[in-house]
């Protein structure tokens, strides 16, 4: 796979991400992670910068950033999760680690608070299976990037995407592997615009 994506962030980032590059290691640990640890990306640079600013906001407004980087892997280190048969082995490997588990567990199967486990199962698959990249399109049925609506509004919007069954898409990349990440340049800083 070769893909240009989207990394938005806070300008308080930017030394870090100028001096050492974009590294999955030095990321956040998030337990609640939508595809597991590592640094995320957008395939769209207006999605990137509704990030930024999100991040800014609770940053003190410290100003947004959007890098753009040239992301590059192996097919077989790249889980597709929009790919319906990368996504069917995923789920048949997962449920056989959870049958594993159950097994192992004699009987007593581990308590996972659902809200975590997301993150642990995508980051146990990346170990496993030898995964430095994972690709996956969210659907949501109301987005900060998408025209305002007061609630009244957004009650008739979720209505209608109710009845047609259709909802807005947000593929985000994440890569795990510093490796796969070939090239950064900054493309937005909210600090250097011009007024």
């Amino acid at each position: 796979m070769k893909e240009l994506g989207y990394h938005g962030t806070c300008t308080k980032h930017r030394y870090s991400i100028e001096n050492g590059g974009l590294d999955p290691v030095k990321s956040k640990y998030r337990s609640d992670h939508w595809l597991g640890q590592g640094v995320y990306f957008f395939d769209d640079y207006e999605k990137a910068q509704w990030w930024a600013s999100n991040i800014s906001s609770q940053n003190d407004n410290c100003g947004s950033v959007i890098y753009q980087s040239l992301i590059e892997a192996d097919d077989g280190e790249v889980l597709d999760l929009d790919d319906n048969i990368q996504y069917d082995c995923f789920l048949t490997e997962t449920i056989r680690t959870f049958e594993d588990i159950r097994k192992e567990c004699l009987g007593k199967m581990p308590i996972f608070k659902e809200d975590n486990i997301r993150a642990l199962i995508f980051d146990y698959y990346k170990e496993s299976k030898g995964i430095s990249v994972i690709i996956g399109t969210f659907q949501k049925d109301a987005a900060g990037y998408t025209t305002r609506r007061n609630y009244e509004e957004l009650k008739k919007q979720r209505k209608i995407i109710k009845i047609i069954g259709i909802k807005f898409n947000e593929k985000q990349i994440c890569v795990s592997n510093k490796g796969c990440i070939k090239s950064t340049k900054l493309v937005y800083n909210e600090e250097e615009e011009v007024i």
